[in-house]
């Protein structure tokens, strides 16, 4: 008989050793050439990433916590309010971890 399950199964997990082991090896070499772009053309986060989503924030839960930014379905707790009552000041900054659309 030829090749059994349990030898492809086994094979399947040695190439999946080998292929991660060769992904750390070249990951090094990425991040240090993706460093120096990063140097040689003076890029920013922005410029990589898009725009600071704490900046689209413009209500808050100050019960919570939780914003939105105004699009899409309000979620609950503002929901048949003022919105006024919630809304953030330009000057204010939201909290990192608070900047995700947060569900009903």
């Amino acid at each position: 008989m030829g090749t059994s399950y349990r030898q492809v199964k086994e094979r399947i997990r040695e190439l999946e050793r080998q292929a991660e082991q060769l992904r750390r090896e070249e990951l090094r070499q990425v991040i240090a050439e993706l460093r120096g772009k990063v140097r040689e053309y003076g890029l920013t986060p922005q410029q990589l990433f898009g725009p600071d989503l704490a900046a689209l924030v413009r209500y808050r839960d100050p019960e919570t916590g939780r914003t939105w930014n105004g699009f899409g379905r309000p979620p609950n707790w503002i929901r048949g309010q003022d919105r006024e009552r919630y809304r953030i000041e330009r000057n204010e900054t939201a909290p990192s971890m608070a900047t995700r659309h947060h569900p009903r």
